[in-house]
């Protein structure tokens, strides 16, 4: 696997990771998870800071940034948020290669007045 310590590297492995989208749920979440992280350490590369920085604007330690940047813990929406703010980027930075990409997680379908939910269907 990449280190990802270049931008081309880290948006070559999103690129990897949106090829497998809808194997499952469990593997859908695994990859959002990835994104958020690989955005997040594109972000930081771009601006020339360190996990240790980039921690303290949000009150967690630089290791929950490491393990947020190799997807191993899923950043919460507070710290997004924040996140986003700090950056100066929209909080849909965050998914941007999912959207951009036009993978969806449900396709909606109305029956009776109600929208009912199919599993995981790519556009």
């Amino acid at each position: 696997m990449k280190k990802n310590n270049t931008i081309e590297e880290i948006n070559i492995s999103i690129n990897n990771l949106l090829e497998e989208w809808n194997i499952s749920r469990e593997h859908n979440d695994k990859i959002v998870t990835y994104v958020i992280g690989l955005q997040l350490k594109k972000i930081r590369l771009v601006n020339k800071m360190t996990q240790t920085r980039v921690s303290k604007t949000i009150n967690v330690s630089f290791q929950q940034i490491q393990k947020y940047e190799k997807g191993q813990n899923l950043c919460s929406a507070i710290n997004l948020l924040a996140l986003s703010e700090y950056f100066n980027v929209t909080f849909d930075y965050w998914v941007k290669p999912i959207i951009m990409k036009d993978l969806t997680l449900l396709s909606k379908r109305r029956e009776n007045g109600f929208i009912q939910r199919q599993d995981f269907v790519a556009r």
